[in-house]
């Protein structure tokens, strides 16, 4: 049997997204209004462990779940990672129902703020 394309791509993506760690990566991301920084993220999310955080940020990057745009504007003289959502998983978010929930998630988050 030939699965569409279409489908094999929504399952591998819902493949990534089952893992918890990589769902509460997108969820902290998808509520917040503007891109978060490395050290942001572990604020938001203090249960997930430093080397844990940087893996599935990694995995998140190489599956075109995130985009990952590099600052060196800071006090520091190295590059600042920021990450947040395309268009990709935006549209998959989206697929499930999530954009719905959007201004719920964002109300929480600002309250995490």
């Amino acid at each position: 049997m030939n699965i569409p394309k279409d489908f094999r791509d929504l399952r591998k993506d819902l493949e990534l997204l089952s893992e918890k760690t990589r769902y509460k990566i997108l969820l902290t991301l998808f509520a917040s209004e503007k891109s978060l920084s490395f050290s942001q993220l572990k604020e938001y999310l203090p249960s997930i462990q430093d080397n844990s955080l940087h893996y599935h940020l990694n995995i998140l990057k190489e599956n075109n779940l995130i985009k990952n745009r590099k600052k060196n504007d800071y006090k520091r003289s190295e590059d600042r990672s920021f990450y947040s959502l395309n268009n990709h998983s935006l549209k998959l978010l989206e697929r499930l129902g999530l954009s719905q929930a959007k201004k719920e998630f964002q109300a929480l988050f600002n309250k995490l703020a």
